[in-house]
């Protein structure tokens, strides 16, 4: 009997082991990945920053005041674009970004690949606002280096992310992640009177 103890204590050690060297090789799950949030820029400026391995990287700085008069101001879409880029990286969507229309709105979307078709949105733009030029100034090839841009026939733009958090500028003081929660990203609201006169970046 004292045999077979022995035995079937050999044999739990054994998978124990097994399983714990199954788990030392598993792939890093995709949690291990960049995190995106919303805090203020070093200048006070709502910004949607990636913190990277490398580093926190400044993605899109929101300044224009369009959308204010339907209550989405620079903080609120700094939110809930923040919380969308952090929900298609999370289901693995966020592989390029381009533009297309929603709605009849022009947008800025995701998606999974190079040329294909709008897959999530990521925010509405300026009713008559080119979002192919908008995504070149916005992710300028000068800026990041050997360029994250893309073009497809048609004209469309497309923004490689990977190539972008891995070439965009470190900030050194990028903000702190914002303390309110991130919740789930409302709708895009529909774009309000344009106001007269100038008003910033278009994003």
């Amino acid at each position: 009997m004292s045999q077979k103890r022995f035995d079937l204590t050999k044999m739990l050690v054994a998978g124990v082991l097994a399983l714990g060297a199954t788990a030392a090789f598993q792939q890093p799950s995709r949690a291990q990945g960049p995190r995106f949030y919303c805090a203020n820029g070093a200048d006070g400026v709502p910004t949607t920053f990636a913190q990277t391995p490398r580093g926190t990287v400044s993605i899109i700085r929101w300044v224009s005041q369009h959308f204010g008069g339907s209550g989405y101001t620079p903080e609120r879409r700094c939110q809930e674009v923040s919380a969308r880029f952090q929900t298609y990286n999370n289901n693995g969507t966020l592989n390029f970004i381009t533009s297309g229309y929603m709605n009849g709105q022009p947008v800025v979307c995701v998606s999974g690949a190079n040329g294909g078709p709008c897959s999530g949105l990521l925010w509405t733009l300026k009713p008559g606002q080119n979002a192919a030029l908008t995504l070149q100034r916005l992710f300028d090839n000068k800026y990041y280096g050997a360029g994250p841009l893309s073009e497809s026939s048609g004209d469309s733009v497309y923004i490689d992310v990977q190539q972008v958090l891995e070439e965009a500028p470190v900030e050194s003081g990028g903000g702190a992640p914002s303390s309110q929660p991130s919740a789930a990203p409302a709708p895009a609201p529909a774009p309000a009177p344009a106001p007269s006169g100038g008003g910033g970046s278009a994003w």
